[in-house]
């Protein structure tokens, strides 16, 4: 059976993902990959819909900032650390 909701982790990649400028497939690709790492049976995977996506930057994503362009960044170093973590000695 299919999940109804997104997990904390899903939501917390839809958040950065969207403030950091990603495309749906970016994002989806990102929770595929977490996905397959922790054996996630595919009828529990969930895609995030672009509709769900256009509502995020609609909606929620100017309510967290101001948008500014100093803050493009720092979302952008978040979400490459969020799918590729660095080691400490490489910060």
């Amino acid at each position: 059976m299919s999940r109804k909701n997104y997990t904390p982790a899903e939501r917390a990649l839809h958040i950065l993902g969207s403030l950091a400028g990603k495309s749906r497939q970016e994002i989806n690709d990102a929770i595929t990959k977490g996905d397959a790492l922790k054996m996630v049976p595919g009828d529990r995977r969930k895609e995030l819909p672009q509709g769900s996506l256009d509502m995020l930057k609609r909606r929620y994503t100017p309510l967290l900032i101001e948008w500014r362009e100093d803050q493009q960044t720092l979302w952008h170093d978040l979400w490459d650390h969020c799918v590729a973590p660095k080691k400490v000695g490489d910060l």
